[in-house]
C-alpha cells in the first residue's frame, strides 16, 4: 500500500506546501492522506512528479 504521507514527509513538504503545488487546498489534500477522498490516478502521477519519485512497472508486475 501506497503511503502519501510518508512520500510527503520524506520529500520534506507539508501537506500545505504541496497542496499548494497541485493547486488544491490543504484540507482536500488532507483527505487523500487518511484515505477519506479517492485519489485519481493523475493526481498520483503528479505528487510522484513533484516529490521526485517514479514508478517501476517492471518492478511493480514482478512482484504479483
Amino acid at each position: 500500500m501506497i503511503n502519501l504521507k510518508e512520500i510527503r514527509i520524506n520529500s520534506g513538504l507539508t501537506q500545505k506546501e504541496l497542496a499548494r503545488q497541485l493547486g488544491i487546498k490543504q484540507q482536500q489534500y488532507s483527505r487523500y492522506e487518511v484515505g477519506e477522498n479517492d485519489i485519481t490516478l493523475k493526481m498520483f502521477l503528479k505528487i510522484l512528479e513533484i516529490c521526485h519519485l517514479k514508478i517501476n512497472l517492471e518492478k511493480a508486475k514482478s512482484k504479483e
